[in-house]
């Protein structure tokens, strides 16, 4: 009895031993910061530190919210892709990674030197893009497009503000995704802001279309021009788009189905000049401006194209006339009347 009380005794305290080793080594596995606990990408830093492409700081913070540089992100960037580089001691300790990234085409000629700078988003949207496509630019509309970049609002991109350690390893291991043949997830609004930032229309993200007129200026008799500014599509279906906010929907048609129509916000500039002057000449909107295929016109909560411009005096008057249309018809080609003249706008 005794030798079985015996083996009994070993067991239990065996049992115990192992547990306590268990969570022991749980507790001590993962790398502990002063300041990660309960912060939005605290998973996201341990997860980084274990594959050893970025570390803390020797009293023992991780320092998340703080701008990154770019010879950090270069340097993170470097390590997460797995380069081999020689390192060195000093102020230049980030050149080895630097010249490595220029070596494959990531870093390119025109990219800023200045290394101890905090690292600008549109900047950090050129190393994401050309670490996985080294054929882009790196621009805000391949980001976006590519998942790479989101939007800090559903209509700002921030293209010249920073972001912070925690933030670079989100877009640090979404390149990594991207490069191991994974899709992400789109933010919609960032790349229709990011293509309205550069061609002035977001008919791409939200058609699959192509603007053909944007920037484009008409005569509309002696001194008076007419110039496309935007050519801008919303979708009523979504309740966060934030161009829809713009449209006043006490002018929607009741009978008009939101999920099977769009809506075009065209901004126009209307510059009368001192040779344009005539008390008796006058524009309205649905002179300038006639949706083909339209469903009905709308008015708009703000930025709306005055209803009725006299050419009474020399003036600039801009603003948007806005058109909810059949999206099926609108998947294919938007085709307005301006100033009378049948015009393509967006087509495939």
């Amino acid at each position: 009895m005794r030798k079985r009380y015996s083996v009994l005794g070993m067991t239990v305290l065996c049992a115990i031993t192992i547990g306590y080793d268990v969570m022991n080594s749980s507790a001590q596995s993962p790398t502990l910061f002063k300041d990660t606990y309960q912060h939005w990408a605290e998973s996201s830093i341990q997860n980084a530190v274990q594959k050893k492409y970025v570390d803390g700081y020797e009293d023992g913070t991780f320092k998340p919210d703080v701008p990154i540089s770019r010879a950090e992100f270069i340097k993170m960037l470097a390590m997460a892709m797995g380069e081999k580089v020689n390192k060195i001691e000093g102020d230049g300790w980030f050149q080895p990674y630097v010249d490595r990234l220029k070596s494959q085409g990531i870093i390119p000629a025109e990219f800023p030197e200045r290394y101890n700078e905090p690292l600008q988003r549109f900047e950090m949207s050129i190393l994401s893009v050309r670490s996985v496509d080294k054929t882009l630019k790196g621009s805000m509309v391949d980001s976006t497009k590519m998942g790479l970049i989101h939007g800090v609002s559903r209509t700002d991109l921030d293209v010249y503000g920073t972001s912070t350690r925690a933030q670079a390893i989100t877009i640090i291991e979404r390149i990594l995704a991207t490069k191991n043949g994974e899709n992400l997830q789109v933010d919609k609004y960032a790349a229709s802001a990011a293509e309205i930032a550069a061609t002035g229309s977001n008919v791409g993200t939200m058609l699959g279309l192509k603007a053909r007129e944007v920037g484009t200026e008409w005569p509309y008799g002696t001194g008076v021009t007419v110039k496309l500014n935007q050519l801008i599509i919303a979708d009523p279906s979504d309740p966060d788009d934030p161009y829809m906010k713009l449209i006043n929907m006490d002018s929607w048609y009741r009978e008009t189905d939101k999920n099977k129509n769009i809506v075009v916000l065209a901004y126009f500039t209307v510059t009368v000049s001192e040779s344009g002057v005539n008390k008796y000449r006058e524009l309205h909107p649905y002179q300038l401006l006639t949706l083909l295929d339209t469903t009905n016109q709308l008015l708009m909560n703000t930025e709306q194209l005055k209803r009725w411009i006299i050419f009474n005096k020399p003036q600039v008057q801009m603003g948007f006339v806005a058109f909810a249309g059949k999206k099926d018809l609108a998947s294919k080609t938007i085709e307005f009347d301006i100033l009378g003249k049948h015009t393509v706008i967006a087509n495939k």
